[in-house]
């Protein structure tokens, strides 16, 4: 039976994603599990505590270590979908990404530092194709181009489609992944245009 303190941040969860975090308060959260405020506050001390557990389940589930990191475009597509199912599930977090480092510095400042780590992981891919001979880069700077375009599109596209008057759901998710996988393209070389072609047949 799930305890009182992980049934919390299911339902938080739950609530964030269906509404937005501004409009669900821990008394929401509590009424929606049938128990007194208090008790809710016994586990954790406000709604900004609640989403940076959430942040930190998250990030948990996205971040490889360097090691494991893919090396290949197949080993990059099938952690893609990884990456896809974690972001759907904590959806309400790019949602409303700015709006919670603003609300938080505490979760700004963990942000920042995982931000940074989490391109120096980007560029390691993007290196470990170069070693594979997936992808062909004419010049260093090329690397940092990519990284920041892939960066930029996994953090933000969310709201860029609801600034086009698109709701985002998972079809609009898999939309920015493939977004991101254009960024390669134009560096990709004849054996790693093969195994594209056989991955999206």
């Amino acid at each position: 039976m799930m305890k009182t303190k992980e049934k919390i941040l299911v339902v938080a969860l739950e609530m964030f994603n269906r509404t937005n975090t501004q409009a669900v308060t821990t008394n929401h959260i509590a009424k929606e599990m049938g128990i007194s405020p208090g008790n809710l506050h016994y586990h954790y001390k406000n709604r900004e505590e609640i989403v940076r557990i959430l942040y930190t389940q998250m990030r948990s589930q996205l971040s490889l270590p360097i090691q494991e990191l893919p090396k290949t475009l197949t080993e990059l597509v099938a952690h893609q979908e990884t990456i896809f199912s974690v972001t759907w599930h904590y959806r309400f977090f790019h949602r409303e990404l700015l709006c919670l480092l603003s609300r938080d510095p505490l979760l700004q400042q963990q942000y920042v530092q995982d931000n940074i780590a989490h391109r120096l992981r980007i560029k390691q891919v993007i290196q470990n194709l170069i070693d594979e001979g997936e992808i062909a880069i004419p010049y260093d700077n090329v690397i940092d181009y990519i990284a920041d375009s892939i960066l930029l599109t996994f953090q933000f596209w969310n709201p860029f489609m609801t600034t086009l008057g698109k709701t985002p759901t998972k079809e609009t998710l898999i939309e920015g992944i493939h977004k991101t996988n254009s960024f390669f393209r134009p560096y990709l070389t004849p054996k790693a245009l093969k195994t594209l072609a056989r991955l999206e047949a």
